[in-house]
C-alpha cells in the first residue's frame, strides 16, 4: 500500500472516504471532478463510507453514474449513507476496509491490516498568530485478540469537512475509544510525517 495525496493505493485500487456530497453545495462540482481525476488513474475506486452528507441534497446519483463509466466502483456504507447500496466492509488481499463508525465482523478484523475512515483526522500546526489544521492519515498499530494489526485511518476526501485535530482531541470511532493512539504517526496529505509522540497541546518539540 502507498499513499497518494488523500487516497490509499493498493495495487491499481484507490481507497478514499468521507466525500460528504451535499455538505456545501457549491463545492460539489469541484469535489466530483476531483474524484473523477483520481478514478482516471486507477482501475478500481473503493469509497470507504459517507459518500453523501445526511439530510442534505447531493449529486450522488450523478456521481455514481459518471464514475462507473471510468472505473469499477466499490461502495462501503458509512453512517451517513442511508438509502445507498453498498457493503458493510470488504477484504482486499491482506487489507480489511470499513468505515470505522462501528466494529465490523470478525472476518474483517482478522485481516492483517485495517483501513478505515470516519474520524476526519487532522493535525493542528501552531504558529505565532494561532495556527491551522492540516488533514492527515493516521498510521499505527493495535492489539486485537492478541494479534498485532497495522491500522491506516484515511483523511476526509472532502477538504471542507470539519476535522479533528488528533494532537488536541480524541477522534470519533471505536478504534479511538478502545486503543491508545498517542504513539501513532500522522502523515499530512503533502507527505509530511509527524510523530504524535512529539506533538503535545499546541507545541511541537
Amino acid at each position: 500500500m502507498r499513499l497518494f495525496r488523500d487516497a490509499a493505493i493498493i495495487g491499481k485500487k484507490a481507497v478514499i472516504a468521507d466525500l460528504h456530497f451535499g455538505l456545501i453545495s457549491f463545492y460539489d462540482r469541484e469535489l466530483l471532478e476531483k474524484v473523477l481525476r483520481l478514478a482516471e488513474r486507477f482501475q478500481t475506486l473503493i469509497i470507504a463510507g459517507d459518500i453523501k452528507h445526511i439530510g442534505k441534497k447531493s449529486p450522488v446519483d450523478d456521481f455514481l453514474a459518471k464514475i462507473s463509466e471510468i472505473a469499477e466502483t466499490i461502495i462501503i456504507h458509512g453512517n451517513h449513507d442511508i438509502g445507498i447500496k453498498g457493503h458493510k466492509a470488504i477484504k482486499v488481499g491482506k487489507y480489511g476496509i470499513f468505515h470505522g463508525h462501528s466494529v465490523p465482523e470478525d472476518t474483517i478484523m482478522n485481516s492483517e491490516k485495517l483501513i478505515l475512515a470516519h474520524a476526519h483526522p487532522s493535525v493542528f500546526i501552531p504558529s505565532e498568530v494561532g495556527g491551522h489544521k492540516e488533514r492527515a492519515f493516521l498510521l499505527g498499530e493495535i492489539d486485537w485478540d492478541n494479534t498485532k494489526k497495522k491500522v491506516v485511518v484515511l483523511p476526509a476526501f472532502n477538504e471542507l469537512c470539519s476535522s479533528t485535530a488528533v494532537n488536541l482531541e480524541k477522534p470519533a470511532g471505536f478504534i479511538f475509544r478502545k486503543f491508545d493512539y498517542s504513539n501513532w504517526d500522522a502523515i499530512l496529505v503533502d507527505g509530511t510525517v509527524l510523530s504524535l509522540r512529539a506533538i503535545s497541546k499546541n507545541k511541537i518539540f
